[in-house]
C-alpha cells in the first residue's frame, strides 16, 4: 500500500450492534485474535471486534453467515439457537477513526484487489488489508486508524466495522438484549421468511411391568 485510505469518522454517541451468545451477558467486549475471521490479524498479533450499524447486517454477518438460502426451499433457525443469542448494543464513547475501504477506487488502486478476492472465503487478502491499516502510524507514532469500515459480504451494500483492540477504550456495552426481544427481530424474520423450529417433545416410554401391590 503506497497511500493512506480515506478516513471515515463514527461520531461519539452512535449505537452499534454485535450479536453474541447469552453466556457472555454482562462481560466485556471480546476482541478475537485467533485468525479465523475476515479482517483478523494474520499473525494473531492483535484483537478485532466486528460491529454493524443495524440488526439485519449483524445477524447476516454472524448467525447466518454460512447460509445457503439460494439452495434451500425453507429458511429456518432452531428456537434454542435463537434463545442462546443476544444483541450487544455498543455505544461509541469517542469518535472512531476508520479506514474506509468502501470508498470508490480504494480496493483496486490501493490494495490491488477485485470484488472476488474481497468476498472470498479465503481470508488472506482481507487479513493483509487489516494488517496494513493496523500498522499505519501518524506523525506522532500513534495508530492512525481505529479499524476498518468494510462492505458486508452477506448483506451488501450495508457496511460493517472491524474495530482494532487498541481502540477498546472508545466503546462500551450499553445494553445486552435477548435476540427474541430485540425490536427489529420480528421484522427480520418476516422479511426473510424465516421459520422458527421448535424442538420436538420427547415422548416418555410407556410403563413396563406392574406397579403397586
Amino acid at each position: 500500500m503506497t497511500s493512506v485510505p480515506p478516513l471515515q469518522s463514527i461520531a461519539a454517541g452512535e449505537l452499534l450492534q454485535h450479536v453474541s451468545r447469552t453466556a457472555y451477558r454482562g462481560s466485556g467486549l471480546f476482541f478475537g485474535q485467533d485468525g479465523t475471521n475476515r479482517y483478523d490479524s494474520p499473525a494473531k498479533a492483535y484483537g478485532v471486534l466486528y460491529l454493524a450499524f443495524d440488526l439485519p447486517t449483524a445477524l447476516m454477518e454472524s448467525v447466518f453467515h454460512k447460509h445457503r438460502w439460494h439452495l434451500q426451499h425453507k429458511r429456518t433457525i432452531a428456537l434454542p439457537e435463537v434463545e442462546s443469542r443476544m444483541v450487544r448494543a455498543v455505544g461509541v464513547l469517542q469518535a472512531l477513526q476508520l479506514a474506509d475501504i468502501t470508498a470508490p477506487g480504494v480496493m483496486s488502486t490501493q490494495f490491488g484487489l477485485n470484488l472476488s478476492q474481497l468476498a472470498s472465503r479465503r481470508y488472506s487478502h482481507t487479513q493483509r488489508i487489516s494488517k496494513n491499516v493496523h500498522d499505519l502510524l501518524d506523525a506522532g507514532g500513534q495508530a492512525q486508524f481505529d479499524g476498518l469500515l468494510y462492505p458486508s459480504r452477506n448483506n451488501y451494500p450495508a457496511k460493517c466495522i472491524a474495530l482494532f483492540e487498541h481502540a477498546r477504550h472508545k466503546v462500551w456495552v450499553a445494553d445486552d438484549v435477548d435476540l427474541a426481544d430485540h425490536r427489529d427481530w420480528p421484522d427480520f424474520v418476516s422479511r426473510n421468511r424465516i421459520g422458527i423450529v421448535k424442538p420436538r417433545a420427547t415422548r416418555r416410554p410407556p410403563p413396563t411391568g406392574r406397579s403397586g401391590p
